[in-house]
């Protein structure tokens, strides 16, 4: 069985830095929250402490609590059973899991050593105090719940564990976990907000922008995931012991960069959006702002346009919201009636702006067009199925997925000398 053991720190990182990172005895490092500039070598050493130290200062989080001095770090070292003779990579996924699970609004730096009589390799992971996505000070989780935890993850990786008596009745507290984080639809941190109003990049907000495009352009979940894997996103089912069945968005380029959907709000679910496709999608936008909305999201990852992005995202949103289909329908809202719904909603004063960018990117036709009536989503899907579906792109029988692949490097190259 895996052994757990607690220890609490009350000053700055760099002890615990220079213990696990002098004379080379890293094997290797993963991080969660923490931006390793080291490209090449994401798993590499670098300063992490100084950035943790750097994060609890700027929320005041390295002063004392109720009269008591506060606790800057958790460091916990994580032994797998001699038993297993688990091998490193093995050991940095229960790692990387089980910190995840417990701590992925945090900033986690994980050290492997196997400076032991035994050579047996073991984890070291270091949990900054300040949530950074609110700033809140880390409440000591129960060192009982955390080894529960890991044991459960060994059992799952066919790992030696151990079994306590548990009591066959779900307690109150664990039944209200199961419910949502939160019952809005978008649900947006503190910390992207300040991000936001300072102009500064928050890769929740860009995951945000990211899967608001793939919802709006999927009637299908596979549709839905092809559309995220061609923006840059991978989407995973969250562990089968969480309380609540839920999707794990990730950035491809950054995999430490990553956010259950119903962080993002209920709409963002995947229970809700799992019913949404149930019935077909959407169906909001014509087949040409289909296309429109699919060419201007690829190539603003291609070129890593951020701007570009969200200013479509928030397009999409406001023609979601107020069912516009055509540039008959955009004239036609009254600014002095528009509320934003949520907070990711443009403002009043950015309406205009918007509805400007709509109008240049010709994601819109001119004018309504007929549209044949939609068939239930059980029989179009066994018409898919057969191979019978109706030809939705450019007038062709090919399906979604074919649409979506990349371009080869010639089409990059010309799009590229084009601009």
């Amino acid at each position: 069985m895996p052994i757990l053991k607690p220890i609490s720190g009350h000053t700055s990182c760099r002890g615990p830095y220079r213990y696990l990172t002098k004379e080379g005895r890293a094997l290797a490092c993963d991080y969660i929250n923490l931006e390793n500039p080291d490209i090449a070598d994401p798993a590499s050493v670098f300063n992490w402490a100084r950035i943790m130290d750097a994060t609890r200062r700027s929320v005041g989080n390295d002063q004392p609590w109720r009269g008591k001095r506060a606790r800057t770090y958790k460091h916990y070292i994580v032994s797998p059973d001699p038993g297993d003779a688990i091998p490193l990579p093995a050991l940095r996924e229960l790692a990387v899991a089980w910190a995840q699970k417990h701590f992925g609004d945090y900033q986690v730096a994980i050290v492997y050593h196997d400076d032991n009589a035994r050579g047996i390799p073991h984890a070291h992971v270091v949990v900054n105090n300040t949530n950074v996505f609110d700033g809140r000070r880390l409440q000591d989780p129960d060192p009982r719940g955390l080894n529960h935890s890991l044991q459960d993850l060994a059992e799952e990786r066919r790992l030696l564990f151990l079994r306590d008596e548990r009591e066959a009745g779900e307690s109150p507290a664990h039944a209200a976990l199961r419910q949502p984080k939160s019952l809005q639809a978008e649900y947006v941190r503190r910390a992207e907000i300040e991000l936001a109003n300072r102009g500064e990049y928050s890769w929740t907000a860009d995951i945000r922008s990211r899967v608001r495009i793939a919802r709006s352009l999927a009637d299908t979940e596979a549709e839905f995931r092809n559309v995220l894997e061609v923006l840059g996103v991978e989407v995973s089912d969250n562990s089968a012991k969480a309380p609540r069945a839920d999707w794990i968005y990730r950035l491809a380029e950054h995999p430490n960069r990553c956010i259950g959907g119903e962080r993002l709000g209920l709409n963002y679910g995947k229970e809700h959006l799992q019913a949404v496709f149930g019935t077909g999608g959407t169906g909001m936008h014509s087949d040409a702002a289909r296309l429109s909305i699919e060419r201007i999201a690829r190539n603003a990852v291609e070129v890593r346009n951020l701007d570009e992005l969200h200013a479509l995202s928030c397009a999409v949103t406001l023609m979601e919201n107020h069912r516009i289909e055509c540039l008959d329908d955009l004239e036609a809202l009254d600014p002095s009636d528009y509320r934003p719904a949520a907070w990711t909603d443009p403002s009043p004063a950015e309406l205009s702006d918007l509805v400007a960018y709509i109008e240049r990117s010709g994601i819109l036709p001119e004018h309504a067009q007929e549209t044949p009536a939609r068939r239930p989503a059980s029989r179009r899907q066994e018409q898919y199925a057969r191979g019978r579906g109706p030809a939705r792109h450019h007038g062709e029988g090919r399906d979604r997925q074919r649409d979506w692949q990349p371009p080869r490097r010639e089409e990059r190259t010309e799009t590229q000398h084009e601009r």
